[in-house]
């Protein structure tokens, strides 16, 4: 038999087992969120405060309200909820490649990765690209799972998946712009006085379809007073997205100049198409395939003509790869076949690596290694090397 005191036991350890997930529960019940939000700012005012100026959908024509987290007065920055909780106040200079270029007083700009961006606000009116080659102007808000663009035909809600790109500005064309300039120097002096330059020089417009990409090369060097090294080469290429990753290259060209190769120029027009294999915050793998028309003079020849034309068939592919948030990598190869049986293919390899040491400053390791597949004889009988190698150490600035 069971007595009264041990019944009475018996009842309140049963209504303590069944308080106890009541008690808890709240403590698991957003087991599945992964991200924590800022708690809000306590008001004076009580709980009677009316948020809703702070959630309000701007209206395009007027431009939007500033928004800012509770608690902090508004401003004219822009805001991002990383998925460490964190808040960071700055401008959003763009977004490509799954990496969002942020600007903050404290940090200056800094490089994030989409992957850790739960949400952005802002009161600007910005373009956004998305997949099958759409894209809106709009004020923007990301989410964790969409994009939300008040525009000027109304609101627009897109998932984050089909989000590639966004641009600052009304497709203001010069913020579409950057650029880089290299330089580098070497010498020697006692038995022998050797100077070596190298200059590099990029140019780039990365619009929402359109990308126009100049890149120049140049290396000079002298020997006891005499020059040993002199060429120079220009590229261009216009790229036009057609897919997400297909693009269409409606113009290519290339200008090369080698003394010391038996070239005095060299051109190559052309057109082709490009795939882009990867494009990640971490790496960009593109290659392609170009049809062009190429014209050779030569310094001087023996017993052959002066001038080279041809069509080739030119293949390429380039590479950048983040190594880590400071270090770079960008390789790019590409092999010219002329229609010419007779001809062997040039080939170029450049691959250099970038190391951030400021916002602009860059230290640059640079490979650049060129064959001319058939050399030309030259009047005096010498016939040049097919490879040049040049290795140079620089310092970068970009722009």
């Amino acid at each position: 038999m069971i007595r009264t005191s041990q019944k009475h036991f018996l009842v309140s350890f049963l209504v303590l087992l069944l308080a106890m997930p009541m008690a808890i529960g709240p403590a698991y019940a957003d087991n599945g969120v992964t991200v924590s939000l800022p708690e809000p700012a306590k008001s004076d005012e009580g709980d009677s405060k009316d948020d809703s100026a702070l959630t309000t959908r701007p209206k395009f024509q007027t431009g939007a309200p500033r928004w800012y987290p509770a608690g902090l007065e508004p401003g004219k920055w822009e805001w991002v909820l990383l998925n460490t909780g964190e808040w960071l106040k700055g401008k959003i200079d763009g977004i490509r490649d799954d990496q969002m270029e942020f600007d903050s007083d404290k940090f200056d700009k800094i490089t994030l990765k989409m992957k850790d961006v739960v949400e952005t606000h802002s009161s600007r009116v910005d373009t956004f690209v998305f997949t099958d080659q759409r894209f809106f102007i709009g004020v923007g808000q990301i989410t964790k799972d969409k994009v939300i663009i008040q525009s000027d035909s109304g609101l627009i809600s897109l998932p984050r998946t089909q989000f590639i790109s966004l641009a600052v500005g009304d497709r203001n064309e010069l913020n579409l712009w950057s650029g880089s300039v290299d330089a580098g120097i070497s010498g020697s002096s006692g038995n022998t006085d050797q100077v070596n330059a190298n200059v590099q020089a990029s140019l780039k417009r990365r619009g929402a379809f359109l990308r126009l990409d100049t890149k120049y090369y140049g290396n000079w060097g002298t020997t006891n007073g005499t020059t040993n090294i002199s060429n120079q080469q220009l590229l261009f290429e216009a790229d036009l997205f057609i897919r997400d990753r297909l693009f269409l290259i409606p113009a290519v060209f290339e200008y090369y100049s080698d003394t010391f190769a038996n070239i005095n120029l060299r051109v190559r027009p052309g057109a082709g198409v490009g795939y882009q294999l990867a494009r990640s915050s971490a790496l960009e793998w593109q290659i392609s395939g170009v049809g062009q028309y190429q014209r050779v003079e030569y310094e001087s020849t023996l017993n052959q003509s002066p001038l080279f034309e041809s069509f080739a068939i030119s293949l390429a592919s380039h590479a950048r790869w983040d190594i880590t948030d400071d270090i770079t990598f960008n390789g790019n190869y590409s092999i010219t076949i002329p229609a010419s049986r007779s001809s062997n293919p040039d080939q170029q390899g450049i691959f250099k690596f970038e190391v951030d040491i400021t916002q602009y400053l860059t230290l640059n390791t640079t490979l650049n290694w060129t064959r001319i597949g058939d050399p030309t004889e030259q009047a005096d009988g010498s016939t040049p090397e097919s490879d040049d190698v040049y290795l140079s150490v620089g310092l970068g600035l970009s722009f």
